[in-house]
């Protein structure tokens, strides 16, 4: 047939470029837009308000999985077809007729278009003389994917993190009381994963991020108070809607420590006129504390100081060997 060799590219422009008109109406849609490997997908062109009768005397309904055309009405094109396709006519009602369509045992290789698409017969001494395009509608294929990658962090200041390399074992960390804010980051996945962060059976507040150059999802928690000499488990848990199985975790067992610390402060420029002092601060037995969880305070106005640069006051913090 001749309408059989017009590319489906062919089809698009005429529908973008708007030479496609119609008195009847078509919907095209899916149980899903997204799909498992290995499971069925079912889609429906309807046609409303029109008897079976007009349909097969005026009408060609045709679907196509991408460019390839599967059928005539629910007629399959050829018999291999039918090893993976199915096609039946859903009458719910005189005028409400519907063709579904199923594609079984989908695989990542079928991802893209189902297609109806719709010719007008024109006849003449009862012969067709041409078919004009009505209608070309689709509903998207996307095979559901696991998450690829996951890391999750205690907090920005702790260099460790947790991967999906670790087991899902409780994996122990030890932190000195303060405010800390976890963020776990999942990668791959499709569509794009849920992921939450508790502590203990609390779920913790925050904030997610789409991270579309990974196809992932970020969630940055609120910052939470830790307290002295407590024991806590701080969990990301993350999955795919649909997807069984695709559950993901990695736990800290976090153990924070008491606020025992020893300080020593020196101030080599203790003159009274001399412009420049330089004051010296040693704390011990800060294993696994970063710099910026160590504070200056101002006494005369409580303002806190992390390393950095404020006008007149020059803040460093570095490590040093342990005597």
């Amino acid at each position: 047939m001749e309408k059989q060799q017009i590319t489906m590219g062919f089809l698009i422009y005429m529908f973008m470029h708007g030479l496609v008109r119609s008195e009847y109406t078509f919907k095209v849609w899916s149980q899903s837009t997204w799909v498992n490997p290995g499971d069925s997908y079912v889609a429906y062109c309807n046609i409303p308000d029109v008897e079976a009768l007009d349909i097969i005397s005026n009408l060609e309904v045709m679907w196509y999985h991408n460019s390839q055309q599967l059928t005539n009405l629910c007629v399959f094109l050829s018999s291999e077809l039918t090893l993976r396709y199915l096609c039946n006519v859903r009458l719910p009602q005189m005028y409400n007729i519907s063709l579904e369509i199923t594609l079984t045992n989908v695989q990542k290789t079928d991802e893209g278009n189902l297609s109806c698409v719709v010719y007008e017969k024109f006849w003449k001494n009862k012969t067709k003389v041409r078919g004009d395009l009505l209608a070309m509608k689709s509903v998207p294929i996307q095979l559901r994917e696991p998450i690829k990658s996951m890391r999750f962090k205690f907090d920005q200041s702790i260099e460790f993190s947790l991967t999906d390399e670790n087991t899902e074992a409780l994996h122990p960390l030890q932190v000195f009381p303060g405010r800390y804010a976890p963020t776990c980051q999942v990668n791959g996945s499709k569509p794009s994963a849920n992921v939450s962060i508790m502590m203990d059976s609390d779920l913790m507040n925050g904030r997610k991020f789409d991270l579309d150059d990974k196809m992932g999802t970020e969630f940055v928690a609120e910052e939470t108070d830790f307290r002295s000499n407590s024991k806590v488990n701080v969990m990301c848990s993350a999955d795919v809607d649909g997807l069984p199985n695709s559950e993901m975790q990695r736990t800290y067992q976090v153990l924070v420590r008491q606020g025992d610390l020893k300080f020593k402060c020196t101030n080599s420029s203790a003159i009274v006129n001399n412009k420049r002092h330089k004051i010296v601060c040693e704390v011990y037995d800060v294993e696994g504390i970063a710099c910026n969880k160590i504070l200056w305070k101002r006494g005369d106005t409580g303002e806190d100081y992390s390393p950095g640069s404020y006008n007149n006051i020059n803040v460093a913090c570095r490590n040093t060997p342990t005597r």
